[in-house]
């Protein structure tokens, strides 16, 4: 079984643009089109049964958020586990975006049951190693999953805890060389490891930083777009091969249209290309960061 790493590197390499589109579904947002009069979940599922067949032509990957599934209860939940099940029968590969961090014994459940939908998800650092290992477990060669630890957000609040000083350096370093050693005897792919790190495009002034103390983390860029990061701003995250990094947007894809527009799909796609087309002239426009492959 090839490897969530493996498997996003070759694609990016074969020519797709190293993307994430995430899938945050919002019932006012989605086409009134689509399955209209239908219970909520029914709606979501019906809009990515249409919507992700376009996405699958210009991305490698797609980011569901399962908050946005859960508010709806059991049928909520139903719907992302199809979603994911959906996007992996369109070859796309899934991140889970549920920012799990518990116990050991929790982290277990919390890892089995994620991963059987999903080949990597988001984590939570604060609890430390011993929360991290059961899903570092599945990050084996013979499990092939992958994770990205949040590092430094692309919240206005990161800066509440991750710029507190801890041994005279920022608290987001000190998880971000944490997240380093936790890869280090992993099985790397393309010269990266299965443990990644979340670094928000909203902080581009502190991305070449993050990105020498990981050296081997794929790092996922969320905030571009409706939260402020450019991405003509993350040159620094990607290594001469224009690998290492997924730069994610969700708004400014998946809801490019008024709910009354009959081309929504079309506009969708369009948006998907462009995008697509931003960060792939990024991501090979640049000269290697020191310490990359």
């Amino acid at each position: 079984m090839q490897s969530f790493v493996a498997a996003l590197a070759d694609r990016v390499l074969g020519g797709q643009a190293p993307v994430v589109i995430g899938l945050d579904p919002r019932l006012d947002a989605l086409p009134a089109a689509v399955a209209p009069g239908a219970e909520p979940a029914a709606r979501i599922l019906a809009f990515y049964r249409e919507a992700l067949p376009a996405i699958a032509r210009h991305a490698p990957a797609v980011k569901p958020n399962v908050a946005f599934f859960e508010q709806f209860g059991a049928l909520g939940y139903a719907a992302y586990e199809e979603t994911c099940a959906l996007a992996r029968r369109h070859g796309l590969l899934v991140v889970g975006d549920v920012k799990r961090g518990d116990i050991g014994s929790t982290a277990e459940a919390y890892a089995e049951g994620h991963f059987r939908v999903a080949d990597a998800v988001t984590l939570h650092p604060y609890l430390g190693l011993d929360s991290a290992q059961p899903f570092l477990a599945h990050c084996r060669a013979d499990k092939g999953r992958g994770v990205f630890v949040l590092v430094r957000t692309s919240n206005p609040g990161a800066e509440d805890f991750q710029d507190l000083r801890v041994g005279g350096e920022a608290l987001c370093d000190v998880v971000a060389r944490a997240v380093a050693r936790w890869g280090q005897d992993l099985p790397q792919a393309h010269g990266y490891s299965p443990v990644g790190a979340v670094v928000g495009a909203t902080w581009p002034q502190e991305l070449a930083r993050l990105r020498a103390l990981l050296p081997h983390s794929w790092l996922l860029l969320p905030g571009v777009g409706a939260q402020g990061g450019k991405v003509a701003d993350l040159a620094a995250a990607f290594d001469k091969r224009g690998l290492g990094a997924l730069v994610n947007q969700s708004r400014g894809v998946m809801q490019c249209f008024k709910p009354d527009a009959r081309d929504w799909l079309d506009r969708i796609e369009a948006a998907a290309a462009t995008f697509a087309g931003e960060c792939r002239a990024v991501a090979i426009g640049r000269t290697p960061v020191q310490g990359n492959p």
